[in-house]
């Protein structure tokens, strides 16, 4: 009887700590009405797209990121979101909203610390981000979050 016990407890253990993270951070009030399209094409080679039609989602790009970094890639879409949800073009801003939002959700650390994983590998010097070390540097001072 302890033995099965001791084996159940075990077994709960490993589960829950060797199990992946599930994507914790989901859209939230007005954000729920949001149309979301997957079409690759419109989303000019990035895991996810805002425009005014609703967001759009690239399946292909997300599991590309995904296997240089598991699950960075959801960064991106709640950046998008960020895009929507403040109603601006301004990319830093977005990053700063999602780096809030990822901060105060379950496992939501775990999130920004694959994606600034993923950024400093794969980022890219751009006018609406910075550097790669720019925008980390952007994302951890809006978290706050001690990433």
């Amino acid at each position: 009887m302890l033995n099965l016990r001791l084996f159940t407890i075990i077994t709960a253990a490993l589960a829950f700590y060797c199990t992946p993270a599930a994507a914790q951070w989901s859209p939230v009030g007005g954000l729920l009405n949001v149309a979301v399209t997957h079409d690759c094409s419109q989303t000019s080679g990035n895991v996810a797209s805002a425009k005014t039609e609703g967001l759009f989602l690239c399946q292909a790009r997300a599991d590309l990121v995904d296997s240089q970094v598991k699950d960075a890639s959801h960064f991106y879409v709640v950046h998008e979101y960020g895009l929507l949800a403040i109603r601006t073009t301004s990319d830093r801003l977005a990053d700063c909203w999602a780096a809030h939002q990822l901060a105060d959700a379950h496992n939501g650390r775990y999130y920004l610390k694959q994606w600034i994983t993923h950024w400093t590998n794969y980022g890219v010097t751009r006018p609406s981000y910075g550097t790669p070390t720019q925008r980390i540097a952007n994302v951890r001072s809006c978290c706050a979050c001690g990433i």
